[in-house]
């Protein structure tokens, strides 16, 4: 059984920490940009910067201990490369610091800054949450799609004053994903179209595995038939070979039991022919 030391090393290797803080970062970086920002934003800046420090910390942790014991010192913990560890480092710091910058709406150096930031966090969300992503099966692709594009609608319908309602901002979500874009319903502040860019990033990249998911279904389909046919065929053939070696074993048979035969026939005959 494991013990506790094990159990508090795999949970502090856990990426779920980190990727929830990252998340609930996201509204308070959209919130700066609104005309009258809420105070919880600020506090939601420090709470995920405190994680994510923390997050990294046990992790480095945990990587000095397995690396000690290990001749080489190298260790590795849920794929993370030393250089994500930095990174870790510097996003919970830039959050803390986000919370003591003015407002993205006052000061444009403090939006570029967080624009920086956001970056670098949708990176750190794609690397964290790719495994959940990979050897999916389409229901859950789909139920994943369909929660990613509901976000979005109702952060459409929350950052730009043009979306009047909520199936609006479904709509604008879902056209952006796709990168459609018809036209009747446009982001217009600056905030929803900062928001429409990770929007196109996140989006048309979940509707891209959607879509090769459902075409891997059709492929799969008529792989298997191949197969089937193939197996069949090959069924066929090793049924004929096993025949063919029922008979020969037939014929090798009968060809021993004749030869005893053959031979005390032989025998008489070459005693006689002795003077």
């Amino acid at each position: 059984m494991p013990t506790r030391r094990h159990r508090f090393l795999d949970d502090a290797s856990s990426p779920w920490p980190m990727l929830i803080a990252l998340i609930a970062s996201v509204p308070a970086f959209y919130d700066s940009m609104m005309p009258t920002p809420a105070s919880w934003a600020t506090w939601m800046y420090v709470v995920s910067g405190v994680v994510i420090l923390v997050s990294a910390w046990r992790v480095q942790k945990l990587v000095a201990g397995r690396g000690a014991s290990r001749p080489n010192g190298r260790t590795r913990t849920w794929g993370q490369h030393p250089l994500e560890l930095k990174l870790d480092w510097f996003l919970g710091v830039a959050l803390l610091l986000n919370a003591v910058l003015p407002q993205s709406n006052e000061s444009e150096p403090a939006l570029i800054w967080r624009l920086i930031v956001a970056v670098l966090m949708l990176y750190r969300l794609l690397k964290i949450s790719l495994p959940l992503f990979t050897e999916t099966g389409l229901v859950r692709l789909l139920a994943m799609g369909g929660t990613v594009l509901a976000l979005c609608g109702i952060g459409f319908y929350w950052l730009d004053p043009e979306v009047t309602s909520l199936h609006d901002g479904l709509w604008l979500a879902f056209s952006t994903a796709a990168t459609v874009g018809y036209g009747d319903v446009v982001p217009s502040s600056t905030a929803s179209r900062i928001f429409s860019v990770f929007v196109v990033l996140l989006g048309y990249g979940l509707l891209s595995l959607v879509t090769a998911s459902i075409a891997a279904m059709f492929v799969g389909t008529q792989e298997r038939k191949v197969e089937h046919d193939i197996l069949r065929d090959m069924h066929q053939q090793l049924q004929a070979v096993r025949q063919e070696l029922v008979a020969l074993r037939q014929v090798v048979e009968a060809l021993k039991a004749e030869q005893p035969d053959a031979d005390t026939d032989e025998a008489p005959a070459t005693h006689a022919e002795q003077p």
